[in-house]
């Protein structure tokens, strides 16, 4: 089955420039740090304007209310089937282009969604569709976080005193290599300078609320001084995007 992209969709464009529309003007503060995205004042009155006349455009009922906490939200509503992977991987190329964000984190309900969200960023056809069709001259790097797999437990047939040697050597070893998670290092170490990269990280909302793989801090190598990954994570000043958030813990 071949896939099919259409571009300028009426609904699709629709959703985009508004999310677009929100930020434009603003003043963008640039990074700081390399592994940072560029920042804003949440308060500027440019973006209170731009948000207030978008919301002109919103039936009453769907216009929501602004949020107390220290970041912007910014909901789109779209029906099932009608594009909202296509949407949201158009407004990464389009945040990158015109603000310079290049990082991202994806977090979606579930491990099915999870899959065919990789599949259609790393998509061949999709990487050529948004760099020719659209016109976008940059690339995304995507970082899949995974659930540490489990080593099957082998059978070992030897004397007790050896055995318990063996077993203190092993336990030292595996201590000494406690590494934090591949796609989460690979994603924060990557550079604003490289300005044709973006980087995106996708993660299932089981691994933001069960298991410490993304809250403990022994971890034997330091990314970027952090130990922590959620504190790593904190510090590139991601966008996230929350796919089908009604669907999500409200802790």
């Amino acid at each position: 089955m071949e896939l099919i992209l259409e571009r300028e969709l009426d609904h699709q464009k629709k959703a985009v420039d508004a999310l677009i529309s929100a930020l434009d003007g603003v003043s963008m503060i640039k990074p700081r740090l390399s592994y940072e995205n560029p920042s804003f004042d949440r308060k500027e009155l440019r973006l209170i304007h731009n948000i207030a006349e978008v919301q002109k455009g919103i039936r009453a009922d769907y216009r929501g209310c602004r949020d107390d906490g220290d970041y912007l939200n910014l909901d789109v509503k779209m029906e099932t089937g009608t594009g909202k992977t296509y949407v949201y991987t158009q407004t990464i190329y389009e945040m990158h282009k015109k603000f310079g964000f290049n990082k991202f984190i994806i977090a979606v309900p579930s491990l099915p969604i999870k899959a065919g969200t990789s599949q259609f960023i790393a998509d061949s056809y999709v990487k050529h569709h948004f760099s020719d069709a659209c016109g976008y001259n940059a690339d995304i790097e995507l970082g899949v976080l995974e659930s540490p797999k489990k080593k099957k437990k082998g059978s070992v047939s030897m004397k007790s005193g050896l055995f318990i040697s063996v077993l203190k050597r092993l336990s030292a070893k595996k201590k000494r290599f406690l590494a934090m998670p591949s796609a989460v290092r690979d994603y924060v170490t990557g550079s604003c300078q490289n300005t044709n990269k973006i980087y995106v990280l996708l993660v299932n909302m089981q691994l933001l609320t069960n298991g410490n793989m993304l809250t403990r801090s022994d971890y034997d190598y330091l990314v970027e001084g952090f130990y922590r990954p959620f504190d790593a994570l904190k510090a590139t000043k991601p966008v996230v995007i929350i796919d089908e958030p009604h669907r999500f813990s409200r802790d």
